[in-house]
């Protein structure tokens, strides 16, 4: 074997080279990084016919070369370096050469790229020498916010990159310890490291996010942590306490409006706790009475809709479909009542708001609470008293009297033969009370 520099226009694929799958893969890469550190492995090559030399290892390498050449990055005819074989077995050293080599470690990727970054390197430069993207650049530098002990105990095998890359949600490095030891070793799953480490923080689909919304949150001076290696996940609040105040203001301000409506009392509820909501009395709306303009709208579309129905049928474009839809929906808001809220109502009733599960205001109007319930009844009670004493007087008291003992009597009557009502009765004040 010995290394001579022959021309690329001469050098061909052999059909000894063992590499079949994926050897068309990642050659942009490799070309990107050919250019920019030079060819740092010689090809494997045997005397072919013509002159030709058969490449039995080095074909990715070969053409990346080409695709150089084809972009006049480098010469046609440049002088490739080549380890020229004589009576070795090409197949065994293609298939050598291949087996032995190891794609490098992701944690060498992040020792090589950390230094080039170090040197003032940006992840796009760091990219375009190493052929890979600059998301992939990026993630192996965040894991330089990983415990230097979870590191080591990466490159020693004992944990898997998904695991090491779940860590990079957090810079605490005493928290990212604390989430992989004192976890079961069944228990170590990347989502489950992830919820340890953000259990304080709001996901970006939180309910309390979508009500205030992020941009609002960033504007008052709140961080949202991004996970490079989840890239569809939205990201992480990480200021809470930020948040509910946000919430906290723009339910506050709804509670304001509501007020200015006339209920007794408004209730703030972020949580909405639907069981309570659920244990008040409720007292509903009053439908309007549906005016003469909408009523004239309805009937006209109801007579368009039966005559496009009468002249169509069932064989109906999509045009003539989406015309009854929206129709048949203008029907049903225009022949549904508006409901109205009486002031009696509001004045015994109240409101009580927060989010809902798709982060929407949430609002329960007409809820009764039990004192409210109790100090209408007395004060219709009292009303319905005040009512019969200012009565004008239509019986004489002798008749009065005389009424009032026929109806103790036959009360005693009753009570002597049910037991049950009589023990009712004594309970509640005894007869004629």
């Amino acid at each position: 074997m010995h290394i001579q520099d022959i021309s690329l226009t001469k050098l061909i694929p052999s059909p000894a080279n063992v590499r079949k799958t994926g050897a068309s893969m990642g050659i942009d890469e490799l070309a990107a990084s050919i250019k920019a550190h030079g060819l740092l492995q010689n090809l494997q090559v045997r005397q072919g016919k013509g002159g030709k030399f058969e490449v039995v290892a080095g074909g990715r390498r070969l053409a990346a070369l080409r695709q150089l050449a084809k972009g006049k990055a480098i010469p046609k005819d440049s002088d490739i370096p080549c380890h020229v074989l004589e009576d070795e077995d090409a197949s065994e050293i293609s298939l050598a050469e291949n087996v032995v080599r190891l794609p490098m470690h992701p944690a060498d990727q992040y020792d090589a790229f950390k230094a080039l970054a170090d040197a003032g390197n940006g992840p796009e430069e760091i990219a375009g020498r190493f052929g890979c993207t600059a998301t992939v650049v990026k993630q192996r530098l965040k894991l330089a916010s990983v415990s230097p002990r979870l590191l080591a105990i990466y490159r020693a095998g004992e944990m898997n990159l998904d695991q090491l890359m779940a860590f990079t949600v957090s810079d605490d490095h005493a928290a990212q310890e604390t989430a992989w030891f004192e976890q079961p070793e069944w228990n170590r799953e990347p989502d489950t490291i992830r919820r340890v480490l953000t259990e304080q923080h709001a996901e970006e689909d939180d309910p309390r996010v979508l009500f205030v919304g992020v941009d609002t949150y960033v504007q008052a001076g709140g961080a949202v942590l991004r996970d490079l290696f989840e890239t569809e996940h939205e990201g992480y609040l990480t200021d809470v306490a930020l948040l509910d105040r946000l919430v906290a203001e723009k339910l506050e301000s709804e509670a304001a409006t509501l007020r200015s409506e006339g209920w007794k009392w408004v209730e703030i509820s972020p949580r909405i706790d639907h069981q309570h909501i659920r244990s008040l009395s409720r007292i509903e709306p009053e439908p309007l009475p549906i005016d003469e303009e909408r009523e004239d709208e309805c009937s006209r579309l109801g007579e368009e809709y039966d005559a496009l129905i009468a002249e169509h049928g069932e064989e109906q474009s999509d045009e003539i479909a989406e015309r009854l839809n929206a129709m048949a929906e203008r029907i049903d808001i225009l022949s549904t009542p508006e409901l109205h809220w009486l002031s009696e109502d509001k004045a015994r009733s109240g409101v009580v708001i927060g989010i809902d599960a798709s982060g929407r205001l949430a609002a329960f109007r007409g809820l009764v609470r039990d004192e409210d319930a109790a100090e209408a009844e007395a004060s219709s009670e009292s009303e319905a008293t005040h009512k019969i004493k200012g009565a004008p007087k239509l019986l004489s008291d002798k008749l009065v009297e005389d009424l009032t003992a026929e109806r103790t009597a036959a009360l005693q009557a009753v009570m002597a033969g049910n037991a049950h009502v009589a023990l009712i009765a004594v309970v509640r004040g005894g007869p004629g009370s």
